[in-house]
């Protein structure tokens, strides 16, 4: 017995050296795996949690990108790296309110061989929304529900939402022409007792993976710190999630990357180890034309603009913040901590979130 435990501690040890291996190689080589087009600020609903600080209005529609920029720019990325091991994500704001855009550019991209999909609320999702996407090659389409109806009503600032969401997932899996679906659930202080039967709840409706996603305070949600989990529910959560993935066998449960956890719960609660990617195999164009890393990161960490160079030149030539090394970044935070070869500070889109850092950032001392 003795022996065979300490066969799995080797083997663990040796896991986490051939991980730390592997991120020092992505670090240095840099491969895009994944590209993010923010393709509008501009949404159907007002969130009280809105990390982009989304508008109602078009006051923002002037300065979005044209579909023929952005074809342009998968062209020149499609000449360094191979399409088909690139993800190429249409988010915004809501991505279908530039429907028919979204639908040129996403074909495009699939005419290349990128595997596109979107991140939508659902209220657009109709029965021609879909028929659209579709046609287009897309492949994988993530929707977000927050809770059941009362919770995700009003985290969402808007009654009829929840049905209008849930009816967009139905649509989804009656079609089923997509590679990969999932729900995406914001997990806050209205819903953190609620998980259970929500979860319940998407079984009924077969769907087949959900990401929980804590609140962090980015965007609107600094304004309503109410919505914010305490250590308390960070362990609820954790909790919930690692018991719910040893039981379900019919739906995929993920937590989020939104940091390390620790030693405790690091392979547990997901599928995959902690790695953040910003920068290293995770770039974006926002709205304007600015290129960054994940589309979560502070503004102040922008690295061009595709108006003045090409993605792929900032990709290749600019990052040096995101790849050089990130201790002097969380220096103040991080300094002589333990768990920093695993973690690296949890994420750099907390950098600017000086609230999260303080409270949350350090996920690994939570337990």
């Amino acid at each position: 017995m003795t022996e065979h435990i300490e066969s799995l501690v080797e083997c663990q040890i040796q896991h986490l050296e051939q991980f730390i291996d592997q991120k020092e190689n992505l670090r240095i080589n840099h491969p895009l795996r994944y590209l993010f087009w923010e393709s509008t600020l501009r949404c159907n609903m007002s969130c009280l949690h809105c990390g982009s600080d989304c508008v109602r209005d078009n006051s923002t529609q002037a300065g979005e990108l044209d579909i023929g920029t952005i074809k342009a720019e998968l062209r020149s990325i499609a000449q360094v790296y191979e399409p088909g091991t690139i993800t190429f994500a249409i988010i915004g704001g809501e991505p279908l309110v530039r429907k028919d855009d979204v639908c040129e550019a996403g074909a495009y991209a699939a005419k290349l061989g990128y595997h596109w999909g979107i991140v939508t609320n659902g209220l657009l999702l109709d029965d021609e929304a879909v028929r659209q996407i579709k046609q287009a090659g897309l492949q994988t389409i993530s929707v977000s529900l927050d809770g059941l109806e009362r919770e995700h009503d009003a985290l969402r600032n808007r009654p009829g939402a929840f049905r209008s969401a849930v009816s967009a997932i139905e649509r989804l899996l009656t079609k089923r022409f997509f590679r990969k679906f999932d729900v995406i659930c914001c997990v806050s202080k209205l819903n953190i007792d609620k998980l259970e039967p929500f979860v319940d709840h998407l079984r009924q409706l077969q769907v087949p993976a959900i990401r929980f996603t804590p609140i962090f305070s980015h965007g609107r949600a600094t304004r309503h710190s109410e919505l914010i989990l305490d250590k308390d529910d960070y362990l609820h959560l954790l909790r919930f999630v690692a018991a719910q993935r040893e039981k379900q066998t019919d739906i995929r449960i993920n937590l989020s990357e939104e940091g390390y956890w620790g030693p405790e719960w690091e392979g547990r609660v997901r599928d995959n180890l902690h790695y953040c990617g910003s920068g290293i195999v995770i770039g974006t164009i926002l709205y304007n034309g600015d290129v960054i890393g994940c589309p979560s990161m502070s503004r102040a960490f922008v690295e061009g603009n595709i108006k003045n160079a090409p993605f792929i030149d900032l990709w290749q030539c600019g990052f040096s913040r995101y790849r050089a090394g990130r201790r002097d970044l969380f220096a103040a935070q991080c300094d002589g901590c333990e768990h920093w070869v695993l973690c690296e500070g949890g994420g750099l889109h907390l950098l600017d979130q000086t609230g999260v850092m303080e409270n949350q950032c350090c996920l690994a001392k939570i337990a």
